[in-house]
């Protein structure tokens, strides 16, 4: 008699607003039992029961001092971490799955988190499976562009990554709570071949993505691909990030609270992010698009100017399936064995662009690859 074996993949703060796409996502995995867990045991479980396929939901928290116990009781195939934010967090989910030897993937975009995932790699090695941190839109949407598009120039000089959220969208707490508690945080930016500090919420600037998405108002915020590009682009000059929301009023009153924190003023307590949150989705002028635009600007063969844009927008509220597309593709990646390497590294150029486009082909999303005249440059090279 043939054993009919599913796959466990437990999603840890699944019910969240990333964690319930990567679940949907992988739900049509054939031979695939999806377990959809967090600290509300009932969200879990009315988020377990909306899906198609058979689903379970638990209690489970990512602080448990037991907690690589109890992922060993559930005998996982993998874990799909995101229960964030990341930002301050450390590595017990992690190391619990060392522990119990199940294979991990994050939705990380905190720098350190990602940037450093690596210092688990012997114990992740010796443990015999693979972990993946950062399989969100940074790093593994931006490092699959540069895998895609990089090519084109001998030399990348610069590259500029802007997000830009439509308002119109669900926005979990935990999201806003990273957001306003980093205000006025400093962190070093690669800038005409000087790493200079900056601060979360400086630069207020303007940015025009493609239409329906339209001007944005963004500013500097700290990324994992602000480190590691300059890794792994020798000669580069310039890395820079910036982010926003919309409309304009709440972007400036961002602005002017990172400007406040500098002066240690109580702007980043607890208490603004859920005020935030509230404000966020109940400010008028609601826009449901958004969208993403990385671009990357060198030389070519001949030493010549030589640039490109590429855009992704969401449209119609559809925009929060593009940070949730990397996971499941490297969950199927590591479900099917096409991923096994022993480990612990940031999921910096694993996925293919079309892996991950593919992910999001039922969504209302598009993409534009665009060569930049020398009249559109945007940061100066050195």
């Amino acid at each position: 008699m043939v054993k009919n074996y599913r796959k466990r993949v437990l999603i840890l703060g699944g019910y969240g607003t990333f964690g319930s796409r990567i679940a949907q996502m992988l739900s049509g995995e054939p031979d695939v039992q999806l377990i959809i867990a967090g600290r509300d045991k009932f969200k879990a479980e009315l988020c377990a029961s909306r899906l198609p396929d058979l689903a379970e939901g638990l209690r489970l928290e990512r602080d448990a001092v037991n907690l690589a116990a109890q992922l060993k009781t559930l005998h996982l195939d993998l874990l799909v971490h995101c229960a964030g934010p990341f930002q301050k967090q450390d590595y017990r989910v992690a190391n619990a799955c060392i522990e119990s030897r199940t294979p991990y993937i994050d939705i990380a975009d905190a720098r350190r988190f990602v940037c450093d995932f690596n210092r688990l790699s012997a114990e992740a090695g010796a443990a015999g499976i693979p972990m993946v941190s950062g399989a969100s839109s940074l790093p593994a949407i931006s490092s699959a562009v540069l895998k895609a598009v990089g090519t084109q120039l001998a030399q990348l000089r610069s590259v500029d990554i802007e997000i830009a959220p439509a308002h119109r969208i669900e926005r979990g707490l935990a999201t806003v709570r990273a957001g306003f508690e980093a205000l006025g945080e400093p962190f070093p930016q690669l800038r005409n071949g000087q790493w200079r500090e900056t601060f979360a919420g400086d630069d207020l600037r303007r940015a025009q993505l493609a239409h329906p998405v339209g001007e944005r108002w963004l500013c500097n915020f700290d990324v994992p691909d602000l480190e590691l590009f300059p890794r792994a682009v020798p000669g580069l000059q310039t890395a820079r990030f910036g982010t926003g929301v919309q409309p304009r009023p709440l972007q400036l009153g961002l602005a002017l609270c990172a400007h406040l924190a500098r002066l240690q003023l109580p702007a980043t307590r607890p208490w603004l992010a859920h005020l935030g949150h509230r404000l966020a989705a109940r400010w008028p002028g609601r826009c449901d698009h958004g969208g993403m635009r990385i671009r990357l600007e060198g030389t070519d063969t001949r030493g010549d100017f030589a640039g490109y844009q590429w855009q992704i927008l969401g449209l119609n509220g559809d925009g929060p399936w593009i940070p949730a597309a990397p996971a499941a593709a490297m969950a199927r990646r590591i479900l099917r064995g096409d991923y096994s390497t022993a480990g612990a590294s940031a999921c910096w150029q694993l996925l293919s662009l079309d892996e991950i486009l593919a992910e999001l082909a039922p969504y209302s999303i598009v993409t534009a690859l665009e060569p930049l005249a020398h009249a559109q440059r945007l940061i100066p090279a050195c």
